[in-house]
């Protein structure tokens, strides 16, 4: 029967090198150490082998677990994720979820409350997007349905708002039809539909400054028709016209700003 004849320790904390028969064999932890009672001079059963290395190997996986929660919290699928690129096997990374899920470590509810809390705080997300980051990280639906269900519609509100408060601030240089139509495309692509999206423009309460346009427009005026300078008389009028009307600028604004602009 083949015996344990040396056990020596590693660099690494808590690690163990087993020998048998004076040949190294396999590594154990101080945790398997003790579990099963590992001494010089102990036989050593195939039976009893095996279920050390198991044992081993569902200790890799919780302290591995463990490490990958440390900095984070992680929904089941992300810890899942993680231990199976360890290569580590099903049956130890479903030891590893069962067991952290029974200490609290794993809580996909309280996870998804929790982001969704931050967002409210803190977020620009809007339903649907939220619903799309909790179901990469594989939140189950109904899951999502409950914490979801809890947000009032207040709170998406002051999200949208927030979002349409800094599109406004990108924009606020834009011709005044073209910056609300890019606010409203902000918000509906944080995951708003466009009755929030109209609300939060409403809410922002985003208003002309007639002033400020037309001298916006008069200086982009000039620009394009420098730009446009190689076409000439109505072609080049027409050009001109079509790039501050793409740039959101009322058709007879812009034709009171080419009546000031002659050819070179």
């Amino acid at each position: 029967m083949p015996k344990i004849t040396a056990i020596t320790t590693q660099k690494r904390r808590g690690r163990y090198n087993i020998f048998i028969d004076g040949h190294y064999a396999f590594p154990v932890s101080e945790q398997s150490l003790i579990q099963f009672r590992l001494s010089k001079g102990q036989e050593l059963t195939p039976a009893l082998e095996q279920a050390i290395k198991a044992a081993e190997v569902t200790a890799s996986a919780n302290t591995l677990a463990l490490d990958y929660l440390s900095h984070q919290s992680r929904t089941v699928h992300e810890l899942r994720q993680h231990l199976a690129e360890a290569e580590l096997p099903p049956d130890a990374i479903d030891a590893a979820v069962t067991r952290l899920t029974e200490l609290h470590y794993l809580d996909d509810a309280a996870y998804a409350r929790a982001y969704v809390n931050d967002n409210l705080l803190m977020g620009e997300r809007g339903p649907k997007a939220v619903m799309q980051v909790l179901t990469k990280k594989g939140v189950a639906k109904d899951i999502q349905a409950d914490v979801l269900a809890a947000v009032t519609t207040a709170q998406w509100a002051a999200v949208a708002l927030r979002v349409a408060a800094k599109a406004a601030k990108h924009n606020q240089r834009r011709a005044y039809h073209d910056a609300v139509a890019r606010i409203k495309l902000a918000v509906l692509q944080k995951g708003f539909n466009a009755d929030a999206a109209a609300a939060a423009l409403a809410d922002l309460d985003f208003q002309p400054d007639p002033a400020g346009e037309a001298d916006r427009l008069a200086t982009e005026a000039a620009k394009q028709w420098r730009l446009k300078r190689k076409y000439t008389g109505y072609d080049r009028r027409q050009r001109v016209k079509q790039a501050l009307y793409r740039k959101g600028y009322d058709l007879t604004a812009i034709d009171a700003a080419l009546a000031e602009l002659t050819d070179d």
